[in-house]
């Protein structure tokens, strides 16, 4: 007979329901015991997160003005509401330039290190983190950058000549943009002579359009050794019509995107070690002469903002560099980057493809790991935006993962309310890159876009929960401006984010969700994530992984990483048929990408990976990447192949064994994966089709941690299953800490079935880490919350009367009836409502019906931003207090965030549906005191004041327009706001229900 559990205490437990009927939301709960279970360090994390959890704020001298008395105040407010670190920017302000702040000092000058050291020593004494973002803006450039530190770019001219001839002429000087640094007499303060390149002229007609080619690559000249001080060429033409092409290197002129008013500069050129290194230096130096020894102080990292320098690319040591990475010289095939075929398509995008790569390479290398090492040399980190955000926004030059593995710690971004938000989500990648780099953090530039003020916490709650399941694991909020009492409010903001400060309505009200951000960050820091596959996506130049989706192949249920060549060239092994990393990864099958080039190095490697065993899926490649060993590289490529892949086409024959692995040609991946015995990860059956979950798996030697999201704006019911044995489900709620056992689930052969209730847009942790030595029951009716269970009884609450059945996991079933569930009680108006005085409603009127505020006809009201007390005083009578009874009050619908007060006790605050607060404690017979407290956002505000005379305006702030694209606030809509109700209380009531014998042999 299974062991007899303690009875767990039923006071505590605390009952979460639906919107519609008081149903349970999660099913079958018991609560932890949180005295000794918080000795557990996961749980003990879960409930009081660590600073590597809490959310960090960009933190922004907008025009690089501080007010060094306010600050220690400021950030205390921050520290107080969870916030663990600081990411210091010096920023210029956008908007009405009439609000600005004043003007700062310039960045790095001494008057501004010392804001910033008193910043750092603030900081230090709320045992905060500080980040420190290298430029006064972005990308990385300064004041102090000098020409041949600065942006570069490769510009050309051309002269056609006929010869035979003598030549003897000044070739023109390239043209460069007007901004670039240029000395008294117009000349470009940096030129650099990189080839003369001549080859004849001819043109090929291609269906109607001329097209520039060089027929013959061996017929293309170069002159640069003929080329003399400024710019002369001597040089004997040949017979025939030439084209002459000078190419130079010059500054682009590139500046900083929004810098502080005292503070432009040139970016730097972003290909040169030389200029890296100097720069980081140059700071590094800076900060060591007021903060000491950096190793000591609470400065961890220097942050670089996401690459996205415009235009043409190129540095002087280019030709050399390439080289090095390529095996031979570009210059002769220059001219295939101004326009030209060489020889044929093909050829020109093979040295493309080079070209491409090469630029990649520089950039990790003389950027990202060279500032790494700069860094490094005093003890600090290196955090970036390395990875991008890609095409089509920017045209970032770069291997993705390979440049966020060149750091320490990676970030990606996520633009929550983006119409083409996709192309501003770049979570997947920085998790992959994590991933297959060993980075436990996945920091994530969150919640930025234009919608100023006009968010709360649930609405941008779906745009976290979707990057948690992405990979995200810290949150670093984009933004929270300097907000002196001199700023008014609601302030001084930057020009975008979602704005985090002391000065929002909802301010005293936040730390809830705070901690829901923390509490996920922590838990999805633990141990490894799960992956079944992982697809190699190629080793060309500008590489990018796009926003999580699972190829339909593939189906739901699994997850992947996207790996690349480093990874695959450095890190990769195989272990009894599984491919491993060093840091623990592991991976059924490597998926190739769909395209007949490979490099021949990698093929190479997966060649040893398949003989050792590991299972490699995709197609036969045909050929070699780029110009480097070409064409021998391509006979290598094909030869190997054919070894590998044998007579398996991908048609009539799916797979070829090799040694002790094998590959696999046109089989979906789901199949392979479960001809392995791989079922999938997570997976749920449900009675409609447009349920919609999301989730993650991160798995730890004590425990297996699920997050799943609820994707649509309903409440929903399923069967979820999760690849786990012998383990007793957990659900533990980000977003109060409560942790419970869930007494209703199944071992079955597809995992562990577990029924789940979610809310909309909910979100769940499933938690297993205790053996099933357990009774449980595998079944019970909806409407009930197990809350213990024996062999011989089962204690539960009920929600509504009814008849009910449960089965238990030996085969047992019990029936029972509820019916002392008295009718839910509505609180109708009136309602005394109080609003916070100096923003233009009344003191206090009277509601005889909740309606948003927005319908009120005093437009003081209508347009009021702030918080707003409800109260009501209403009888409760005596038969509602039972031994066995619970009592919920439920809010309805309100905007955006309330906190609950009965007979003056604080409650709860509700920041999601369902708005419901359990009052059993509160709660008394006869005459009660309810107040609830709502704050909205500063949206409404700015909208009447925008239609008000500007002598009649409260809000003061630099914005004057929010969205995508940007509408000024007079024609934004307002934001529905209040206590909407129906407010209503309700009982649930607590049985024990007694169990048949079992009169099975045990």
């Amino acid at each position: 007979m299974a062991t007899v559990r303690a009875s767990i205490a039923r006071a505590a437990i605390v009952a979460a329901v639906t919107c519609a009927g008081w149903m349970p939301v999660h099913n079958a709960a018991a609560q932890t015991d949180v005295t000794s279970a918080s000795t557990i360090p996961l749980l003990k994390g879960f409930q009081n997160p660590p600073k590597s959890a809490k959310p960090s704020v960009y933190y922004i001298l907008l025009n690089g003005y501080a007010n060094l008395d306010y600050v220690g105040h400021e950030l205390g407010q921050l520290a107080d509401m969870g916030i663990g670190g600081l990411c210091v920017f010096d920023m210029g302000a956008r908007g009405l330039k009439e609000a600005f702040p004043p003007v700062g000092p310039a960045f790095m000058s001494d008057e501004w290190i010392e804001s910033f050291v008193h910043i750092v020593q603030q900081a230090a004494e709320l045992d905060m983190d500080v980040q420190f973002a290298v430029s006064s803006s972005w990308d990385m450039g300064a004041s102090w950058v000098k020409p041949q530190d600065a942006s570069m770019a490769l510009y050309h001219s051309s002269l056609p000549v006929e010869g035979p001839s003598e030549l003897d002429k000044v070739l023109p000087l390239p043209a460069s943009p007007a901004k670039s640094p240029r000395d008294e007499q117009g000349k470009p303060l940096f030129l650099r002579d990189i080839a003369v390149l001549a080859f004849p002229e001819s043109q090929t007609d291609h269906a109607g359009e001329a097209e520039l080619a060089i027929e013959d690559a061996d017929s293309i000249l170069n002159l640069t050794d003929h080329l003399e001080t400024g710019g002369r060429l001597s040089w004997k033409v040949p017979p025939g019509k030439w084209t002459i092409v000078r190419f130079v290197c010059a500054n682009t002129g590139e500046l900083l995107k929004v810098p502080s008013p005292a503070s432009d500069g040139l970016a730097t050129d972003h290909f040169s070690k030389q200029a890296t290194r100097r720069y980081i230096r140059y700071l590094t130096d800076r900060l060591e002469e007021r903060l000491g020894d950096l190793r000591k102080s609470p400065l961890k990292q220097l942050y670089l903002p996401s690459y996205e320098v415009r235009g043409a690319i190129w540095t002087p040591e280019f030709v050399e560099r390439f080289r090095e990475y390529r095996g031979y010289d570009p210059t002769p095939y220059l001219p295939a980057l101004i326009g030209y075929t060489i020889k044929d398509k093909d050829f020109t995008d093979r040295f493309v493809y080079d070209f491409r790569k090469t630029l990649g390479d520089l950039l990790v290398d003389a950027y990202y790991r060279t500032a790494s090492e700069c860094a490094r040399r005093v003890g600090l980190g290196i955090e970036a935006e390395a990875g991008g955000p890609g095409p089509p926004v920017h045209q970032v030059p770069v291997d993705a993962l390979k440049a966020l593995g060149a750091i320490d710690e990676v970030r990606g971004e996520f633009w929550p309310w983006r119409t083409d938000r996709d192309n501003l989500w770049v979570v997947k990648e920085t998790a992959c890159a994590a991933h297959i780099y060993g980075r436990q953090r996945v920091h994530m530039e969150a919640f930025t876009g234009f919608r100023h003020w006009e968010d709360g916490p649930f609405d941008i709650k779906p745009s976290a929960d979707r990057a948690f399941c992405e990979g995200m694991n810290h949150v670093v909020w984009h933004t929270s401006c300097h907000q002196p009492p001199e700023a008014g409010k609601p302030g001084w903001v930057y020009g975008a984010g979602t704005h985090l400060t002391p000065n929002l309505v909802w301010w005293p009200m936040a730390r809830p969700f705070i901690e829901y951000l923390s509490r996920c960050s922590f838990m999805l820091q633990q141990g490894l994530f799960v992956a079944d596959v992982c697809y190699y996506y190629g080793d060309q130049g500008f590489n990018f992984v796009p926003p999580k989706h699972i190829d339909p192949s593939l189906g739901y249920g699994y997850d992947y990483d996207v790996i690349n060549a480093e990874v695959i060239l450095n890190r990769m092994t195989v272990d009894r048929g599984r491919i491993v990393l060093p840091d623990g990864m592991r991976y059924e099958m490597l998926i190739l990408p769909n395209r007949q080039d490979i490099d021949l190095q990698v093929l190479e490697r997966i060649a040893d990976l398949v003989k050792a065993g590991a299972t490699v899926v995709g197609p036969k490649p045909t050929r070699s990447t780029g110009l480097t060993g070409y064409p021998d590289y391509d006979r290598q490529v094909r030869r190997l192949a054919d070894s590998l892949w044998a007579d398996c086409d991908g048609k009539t024959v799916l797979e070829h064994r090799w040694a002790k692995g094998r590959i696999v040609w046109g089989r979906p991946p789901r199949l392979i994966l479960q001809g392995r015995g791989v079922g999938p990860d997570f997976h749920y059956t449900r009675k409609g089709d447009d349920t919609d979950l999301d989730y993650i798996h991160r798995n730890t030697p004590e425990a297996d941690i699920y997050f799943i999201r609820n994707r649509t704006m309903r409440s929903e019911s399923v069967n979820a299953y999760f690849r786990v044995s012998d383990k007793v489900p957990e659900l533990w709620f980000p977003d109060s800490g409560r942790t419970v056992e869930l007494l209703v689930y199944e071992q079955t052969a597809q995992g562990i079935r577990v029924p789940l209730q979610f809310g909309p847009a909910d979100s769940l942790l499933v938690v297993f880490r205790k053996f099933d030595d357990q009774p449980h029951l595998i079944s019970a009716d909806s409407g009930l919350t197990v809350t213990d269970v024996t062999d011989s009884e089962v204690r539960v609450t009920a929600f509504k009367n009814g008849s009910y059945q449960m089965k238990t996991y030996d085969g047992r079933t019990a029936g029972f009836a509820v019916d002392d569930i008295l009718p839910e009680m509505r609180l109708t108006g009136p309602w005394k409502v109080s609003f916070a005085p100096g923003w233009g409603a009344p003191d206090s009127v009277p509601f005889a019906e909740l309606k948003s505020w927005t319908e009120h006809e005093n437009p003081g009201i209508r347009y009021f931003s702030g918080i707003a007390r409800y109260e009501k005083e209403f009888e409760i009578r005596r038969e509602w207090f039972r031994d066995n009874s619970r009592l919920y009050l439920d809010l309805g619908r309100l905007w955006c965030i309330g906190r609950v007060l009965l007979n003056g006790q604080s409650l709860d605050v509700v920041w999601k549906p369902p708005y419901r607060v359990d009052v059993t404690k509160a709660a008394k017979p006869g005459s009660n005191k309810l107040a609830v407290e709502i704050a909205n956002t500063w949206a409404n505000r700015l909208v009447g004041d925008a239609r008000l005379p500007e002598g009649q305006r409260r809000c003061r702030t630099n914005i004057t327009r929010s969205g995508t694209p940007g509408k000024p606030w007079r024609e934004i809509p307002l934001r529905e706001s209040g206590l909407l109700g129906p407010v209503r209380l309700a009982m649930a009531v607590e049985k024990t229900v007694a169990l048949p014998a079992d009169d099975s042999s045990r």
